[in-house]
């Protein structure tokens, strides 16, 4: 850890406790207003809401970001609103709240992601590769989710899943320490300055290809519109399906329900630094191929363990490609963005990329509740994701 920056270890630690509050209200806030008698197209309608709020703050904060606006002040301003959050979502007992509390979740989403993401390359300082650093940054997100994920699952046996939002204010307000107290800036304020004149001298060339590069972008945005409704279907609606169950497949209780996810998520924290790690000097379409390829697995395992009595088992299978794929993703794509963006734009293109979270959040909770409300089960979500990861593999040569 000593060859990283001291900044950069300290956006890490930032990283770390803003997943292990978000984790346990990411995974297991479905659960809590599922048992309290929200139907699954309810539940969808609220992440719908703070992805909408989601996708209009993150205009405006990659707007500011490329203004050379504090990313630390913006990361601030996001754990107020996600406090804000935690406290209506912890008082909620009917739809109108839970909706309210979605509202302000996203908004403090749409504000953190944009600057932590920045962040990452604008702290390496040169002494290492943004690569590795997204792919430190994704192991401590992958480690804070887990372990926020299990603290809940905890509070389930408990009868108390609604500790997961103490434990996010707890730790919003552990990173306003961090960022007030031990964060110097001043390095990456020289780095900024150095960057910006060297952006002068190349200005008038850079606005001739303003939309050039945001061609360049759309196959990557593209691959992670999808990845990210993955992304939100595992989230939300893979626990309502082991809740509900399969054609066949027994359903489970909200424990089970809690440990399995757990299960994927430990899974995902041990795999994603080595795997990260191991593939960052790979090409592109090497990356995104492979990750398209262990996502098919994944989801043919999900659609088949519908018509299997002892299903889970099948289940249990499908979480190893699927956490190997979310691995291969997560940091690949983020070092893509960053390398395929001019440097005067990247607080906008980092804003597009996560805008695709938005997006995905926006639509598929909605759509994917709709089917389970219909049918009851989510067997045919799981068939079409497998069609798309076949016809999406093309799309990766022309990512450079």
């Amino acid at each position: 850890m000593d060859r990283f920056p001291l900044s950069l270890r300290l956006i890490i630690k930032a990283r770390l406790w803003t997943a292990i509050g978000a984790g346990g209200v990411l995974y297991l806030t479905p659960i809590i207003f599922n048992r309290l008698g929200l139907s699954a197209e309810q539940i969808g309608s609220g992440i719908t809401i703070a992805a909408f709020t989601g996708i209009t703050t993150r205009l405006g904060t990659g707007y500011l970001l490329d203004k050379k606006y504090n990313y630390r002040k913006t990361i601030q301003f996001a754990c107020l609103i996600a406090i804000a959050s935690d406290l209506i979502l912890y008082n909620s007992q009917n739809y109108l709240a839970y909706l309210s509390g979605q509202f302000f979740l996203g908004a403090a989403a749409g504000i953190y992601w944009p600057s932590v993401e920045l962040a990452i390359p604008l702290n390496c300082n040169n002494k290492i590769k943004p690569s590795e650093g997204y792919a430190l940054a994704r192991s401590a997100d992958a480690v804070g989710v887990t372990l926020g994920v299990l603290i809940g699952s905890i509070g389930t046996y408990f009868e108390f899943t609604r500790i997961i939002y103490l434990i996010d204010i707890i730790c919003m307000l552990y990173i306003f320490k961090i960022l007030i107290n031990k964060l110097n800036i001043r390095k990456t304020k020289e780095q900024l300055n150095v960057k910006n004149n060297t952006k002068n001298i190349s200005i008038k060339q850079d606005r001739k290809s303003n939309l050039k590069w945001i061609l360049t972008l759309l196959p990557l945005l593209l691959i992670t519109l999808f990845v990210t409704g993955i992304m939100t279907l595992l989230q939300t609606i893979l626990p309502l399906d082991l809740a509900n169950g399969g054609i066949i497949r027994p359903p489970l209780t909200d424990q089970k329900v809690a440990a399995l996810v757990t299960i994927k998520l430990i899974l995902v924290a041990a795999l994603q630094w080595p795997i990260g790690y191991s593939i960052r000097n790979k090409n592109s379409y090497f990356k995104f191929r492979l990750c398209l390829l262990s996502l098919l697995i994944g989801f043919i395992s999900l659609f088949l363990s519908n018509f299997l009595i002892n299903g889970y088992l099948l289940i249990l299978f499908a979480f190893i490609p699927l956490s190997v794929a979310l691995c291969i993703f997560l940091p690949s794509a983020s070092d893509a963005i960053i390398k395929c963006s001019p440097m005067q734009y990247r607080g906008a293109a980092i804003a597009l990329y996560s805008q695709c979270f938005g997006i995905s959040a926006l639509t598929i909770p909605w759509i994917s509740g709709k089917i389970i409300d219909n049918y009851n089960t989510a067997f045919q979500i799981w068939l079409i994701i497998s069609l798309f990861c076949i016809f999406l593999i093309p799309v990766c040569k022309r990512i450079k």
